[in-house]
């Protein structure tokens, strides 16, 4: 909002005698300023005294055209008067009452005195010619200069009252606007959220109803099981999709940064993908142009996020054709330090071009019936772009209606006199090179655990779960609710000669929670791991459980294959002696209390 006073009047006159007047009052040094000091203290209440003289920036027109003119062009200039002094008779052109319609037809904000001897018109006849308004007032001819040194105060800091009000009331109008906006762009994420959460849990809920009838063939319960993991997966995806955004709004996302090699993330991304595009009938293929570096140094797990978010988005909005990831530096080749760059290309549908400056907000999409025909959350490529900038790159976006888009992808690749560069043939970018699957824990379901576990969770559903995997596993299992009682069974095994050889912690419970219940066994001498279990995955949760003294962190929803080969893991190591983790730091006991 503007500080600076508008000062600036119009005087119009034929006479030039009285333009002369109007110059030594106005302008002259050392006048009363009363006019103004009373304006300020009938709008402000303000009773301190000024004695600054106030100057005013005077132009004059010998005719009502003639001032027309000078208003409009300082209207154009962005600089605009606040008063006009406007005499009624001004032979031959336009006469008074006429100008002054001139006037607010160009700035309807123009404050006016009509300086009349009332020879020529009768306050009824102003009035019905320009209506009552409280823009306009009648100065009698012979005037007093007091009387027009505070009108010319009064008028130009009412002008300038109006005017700072009318940009407080517009700044109050544009943030509603954007807070306007910023709800309806919530509402529709939150109501897109629902559709896409209630998709998966209408098939989670339905097919274990199928599991579970007893008409079910094995075959049957086999696929069900399936689309029901596949269903908690999507869900999963979309709670990490919301924790993520928190996580980058908060400013709590922690990069990572170690050298990899990015043809290696291409291809690997491509690899996992190959499959969603050709269930969708495309093509997928990957690309290197020219030499690039064979290491860069950046967060290679947020890069292979940001990357499958942008392949996933290609091969989801092309009905048709493929999609192509394309390998190269960027084009300023005569700088050592360049950009890695990560071409996404399809042949899609394309992105309207008044789109394109809002693909990245978040809870946005290009349009409601996208989401509801291609589905999503809205916030991947908020994440996508947000992930880049954090990693010192971007994601940019070129597309046309209709024919595909590109979206690139990129990071820096350091500078480029010190790195290796190397050229990829087209075998070798080719997805259908032999080569060996690598192993995953995926691939490692029958893992055996000989040992025995106790289980502290306050949630019965979970300690059947967990409890169940265990056993499957040939661990032996026992359970307790919540930290008092977990802390109670591992002092009373200890003495019993029959120690528990690991025991899986969780965190948040009622009457003492894991945080607690770990400080006191660690403060007891239990030197064996405890690995904590909990549904927290924000930043630094993980380093709260360490603190705590817990030997490792896992997160839950469970990754069954994952949970069981760090229980074997722990459990080798502390029989082989190796240290563990068992540091409990002196501090004041936790206060949680939430019941997961």
């Amino acid at each position: 909002m503007s500080e600076k006073q508008n000062r600036k009047i119009l005087v119009i006159d034929d006479q030039a005698s009285i333009r002369e007047d109007f110059r030594k009052i106005l302008c002259g040094t050392g006048q009363d300023d009363g006019g103004l000091q009373g304006a300020r203290s009938a709008f402000f209440g303000e009773v301190e005294s000024d004695d600054t003289s106030v100057e005013f920036d005077l132009t004059t027109a010998s005719q009502g055209q003639e001032g027309i003119d000078l208003l409009r062009d300082a209207v154009a200039a962005g600089e605009p008067f606040a008063l006009a002094f406007v005499d009624v008779r001004m032979p031959p052109g336009i006469d008074g009452l006429e100008a002054i319609e001139g006037l607010w037809a160009l700035d309807d904000a123009l404050q006016v005195v009509i300086c009349t001897a009332y020879s020529d018109y009768s306050f009824d006849d102003i009035i019905r010619k320009l209506g009552h308004s409280d823009r306009l007032l009648i100065l009698k001819k012979p005037f007093d200069p007091v009387e027009v040194r505070q009108l010319a105060g009064a008028l130009t800091e009412k002008w300038n009252v109006v005017h700072r009000v009318g940009e407080q009331m517009e700044e109050l109008r544009v943030a509603n606007e954007r807070a306007e906006s910023a709800n309806r762009a919530k509402s529709d994420f939150l109501a897109n959220m629902s559709h896409e959460i209630r998709t998966p849990m209408n098939a989670l809920l339905g097919y274990i109803d199928l599991m579970c009838d007893p008409d079910s063939t094995d075959e049957s319960r086999r696929k069900y099981g399936a689309t029901v993991r596949k269903s908690g997966e999507h869900l999963l995806t979309i709670l990490n999709d919301i924790l993520d955004v928190s996580r980058i709004e908060a400013a709590r996302l922690v990069v990572n940064k170690a050298d990899f090699n990015p043809f290696d993330l291409a291809f690997e991304v491509a690899t996992l993908m190959r499959g969603n595009a050709a269930e969708n009938d495309l093509s997928l293929s990957l690309v290197v142009e020219g030499a690039i570096p064979e290491v860069v140094e950046s967060d290679l797990v947020r890069a292979r996020q940001i990357l499958i978010n942008l392949v996933g988005n290609a091969i989801k909005f092309t009905p048709s054709g493929g999609v192509k990831i394309v390998l190269r530096l960027d084009t300023n080749h005569d700088s050592d330090h360049r950009y890695f760059c990560f071409d996404v290309i399809d042949t899609g549908i394309g992105i309207p071009p008044a789109k394109l400056g809002s693909i990245f907000d978040p809870f946005g999409q290009v349009d409601t019936t996208s989401t509801r025909t291609y589905g999503g959350t809205g916030l991947g490529l908020t994440i996508s772009k947000r992930l880049a900038i954090l990693l010192g790159g971007d994601v940019e976006v070129e597309s046309r209606l209709g024919k595909g888009s590109r979206f690139t992808l990129k990071l820096y690749a350091g500078e480029l006199r010190r790195a290796l560069l190397k050229e990829y043939g087209s075998g070798e970018c080719s997805l259908d090179r032999d080569g060996e699957a690598p192993e995953t824990v995926a691939d490692r379901d029958e893992l055996e655990i000989n040992g025995r576990v106790l289980v502290v969770e306050d949630v019965k559903f979970n300690q059947l779960l967990i409890g169940a995997l265990l056993r499957k596993a040939g661990a032996e299992v026992t359970l307790a609710g919540d930290g008092r009682e977990g802390y109670d069974a591992a002092r009373k095994a200890d003495r019993d000669g029959q120690p528990f050889d690991l025991v899986l912690m969780d965190m948040q419970m009622p009457v003492m929670d894991g945080y607690d219940a770990t400080r006191k066994l660690r403060a007891e001498g239990f030197a064996r791991p405890i690995v904590a279990l909990t549904a927290h995955a924000m930043a630094g949760d993980r380093e709260k459980c360490i603190d705590a003294g817990c030997t490792d962190y896992a997160t839950k929803p469970i990754d069954r294959p994952k949970l069981l080969l760090l229980c074997k893991r722990l459990i080798a190591l502390a029989r082989a002696g190796a240290p563990l983790p068992v540091r409990a730091p002196e501090s004041e006991p936790s206060k949680h209390s939430d019941v997961e």
